[in-house]
């Protein structure tokens, strides 16, 4: 090369990548191409920076390619995009996720491939007369749309990924998938829930108070767990308790108890958060299948580039699907009106009348935590009032998040425009409202367990 920086940039990539490639440990068995593409990176390295008859060799082909300017841009282009899609596909990188060490010398070797075919023999004279080639060429315009549209498209994919990894209500996109990896599996303790390990049973002292729901419990779309109702909740109580979240996104009401069985704490207080999905389970295969409302993608190659990618992914689930007010308000309904089917409810009241059971069978105050759709909250009620009255009827605690939240702007109840779970805000509200509920339970001195059965 004749300019001394890229010479060294080159070589600095040669030897990254192949230093990497080699020395990977946790490399899978797929990816032994490794050995292959260092051998290659170390090879023609060398020979093209030592002076050797093989240095005029490394320049035949680009000398070739350069004499149809338009040939030559257009591999460029092809090798840009097959070589960022392949990382992008294989590894899906994303803000927040290290690189693995092979995913990294794959990296490095891209850049040196790139590198060779810009500046490999290319002197100023010899790119001045590139130009003016391409200048003479009838392809450039196209050539120019192609890359433009090439440069947009990865600038989004990159703006997605590093600063727009978020959550929808229903978790159907790739950015929701990301932030479980980010912010959601990356939390979770030995038990598999999205919070600290809980005290030993052996420990004296502390109320157990086992919060029990699905993504609204989790927390989902809140990054900082610490911001989550449950943990906002064990901290006000200021050291006497320990809120143990058995909670997982996706959970309905028909597994709920079970969860509580298998946990190896028994708790003194049940928190049941309650959202209108968690009859769910009914629902499914039904005309009332809140599925129904989504048109998902049956070609497969059209499936694929959508899953893999986060910019048609974008446009096809967040500003196609999510953004109709047609399907949001016919989601809502389905979920409403299932509570309101006589058949689907009386089913439903095994589900909650085995909560209530297991709560008194094991001496344990139940309160219900009570979640209307946030952004449809004054609609919600004919449903959750069924609910409440149910739950009040069987002698529990019911706080009526609807009651709380009525009168408040959407925009600051929920997580983001295209995520109703709820926000920051609605967590501060539900913490403070349980606190108020349970404190008179709690034992002032921490050295005696709270032994309140409600």
């Amino acid at each position: 090369m004749s300019n001394r920086f890229w010479t060294l940039v080159w070589v600095f990539c040669a030897i990254t990548g192949t230093v990497l490639a080699l020395t990977a440990a946790d490399a899978a068995p797929e990816e032994d191409w490794r050995f292959l593409l260092a051998g290659i990176m170390a090879l023609i390295t060398l020979a093209g920076v030592l002076p050797t008859p093989l240095k005029a060799w490394l320049a035949r082909p680009l000398r070739l390619l350069r004499r149809r300017p338009w040939l030559y841009w257009l591999l460029l282009l092809v090798i840009i995009y097959k070589g960022v899609g392949v990382w992008l596909v294989a590894y899906q990188p994303t803000n927040g996720r290290l690189l693995h060490p092979v995913e990294f010398a794959y990296v490095a070797f891209f850049v040196w491939l790139l590198i060779y075919l810009l500046a490999y023999d290319l002197n100023r004279e010899r790119g001045a007369e590139l130009a003016v080639r391409l200048g003479n060429s009838r392809a450039t315009g196209i050539l120019i749309t192609l890359t433009t549209f090439l440069i947009l498209f990865f600038g989004a994919e990159a703006y997605l990924r590093i600063f727009y990894i978020t959550t929808d209500a229903y978790g159907f996109t790739a950015m929701n998938y990301h932030w479980y990896k980010n912010f959601l599996w990356s939390s979770q303790n030995s038990l598999g829930y999205r919070d600290a390990e809980p005290h030993p049973a052996e420990v004296d002292g502390l109320t157990r108070i086992a919060i029990v729901g699905d993504s609204f419990a989790v927390g989902h779309g809140i990054n900082d767990i610490g911001q989550t109702f449950g943990q906002l909740l064990e901290r006000d109580l200021g050291g006497t308790a320990d809120v143990m979240i058995v909670a997982a996104s996706g959970l309905d009401s028909d597994v709920e108890v079970s969860r509580l069985d298998s946990y190896p704490i028994r708790p003194d207080i049940v928190v049941l958060s309650y959202y209108l999905n968690d009859i769910d389970y009914l629902m499914t295969g039904t005309e009332l299948d809140p599925d129904a409302n989504f048109d998902f993608i049956q070609d497969e190659n059209l499936h694929w580039f959508v899953l893999n990618y986060f910019v048609p992914n974008y446009i096809y689930y967040n500003l196609m699907q999510f953004t109709s007010p047609v399907r949001a308000r016919s989601f809502i309904a389905d979920l409403i009106d299932a509570h309101l089917n006589d058949e689907l409810w009386v089913r439903h009241l095994d589900s909650l009348d085995a909560m209530v059971q297991w709560a008194q069978g094991h001496d344990a105050r139940l309160i219900v935590l009570l979640w209307p759709h946030l952004a449809a909250i004054e609609q919600s009620r004919p449903a959750t009032e069924r609910v409440r009255d149910f739950f009040e009827g069987a002698g529990v605690q019911v706080i009526d998040m609807a009651d709380l939240l009525t009168g408040r702007n959407t925009a600051e109840l929920i997580v983001n425009r295209f995520d109703t779970h709820p926000g920051v805000l609605a967590h501060q509200i539900a913490a403070a409202a349980l606190l108020e509920a349970i404190q008179g339970s709690i034992t002032p001195d921490a050295e005696s367990p709270a032994q309140d059965g409600g």
